[in-house]
Formats: structure tokens, sequence, C-alpha cells
């Protein structure tokens, strides 16, 4: 489990990475945003959100698993 300090450090980094989107004159969709919340809070797992994004966005080569 998380302690707060530790979802707090993550919490941050995720603002920070939006923000750095965004400097870059990119946004990144709410949706994903809150994934990112969810697993800078411990909820969600990252393989959780990978898969999430392949679902979300299957046309995207990128996206595509290998």
């Amino acid at each position: 489990m998380l302690t707060e300090a530790e979802i707090q450090r993550n919490l941050d980094a995720v603002d920070d990475a939006v923000a750095q989107q965004a400097l870059e004159g990119l946004t990144v969709p709410a949706e994903t945003v809150e994934d990112m919340r969810r697993i800078a809070r411990g909820e969600m797992s990252s393989d959780d959100l990978i898969r999430k994004l392949y679902s979300r966005f299957p046309n995207v080569p990128i996206f595509q698993p290998r």
C-alpha cells in the first residue's frame, strides 16, 4: 500500500507530465489523465492502462501490440 507522501509524489508527477505535454502543444485526454491518477493512487496498474489504450485507440499503429 502506498503512503500519502508516495501518492502525492505520484500525483505531482502526473501533473508534471500533463503540463509538459501542454508545453509541447499537446492535450492529454481527460480520461487518460484520470487513469494516470488512478495509477498514481495505486488503484490501477500501468498494464491496465496500456490495455485500455489499446482498446481506446485500435487504429493507431503505435498502439498495436507486437
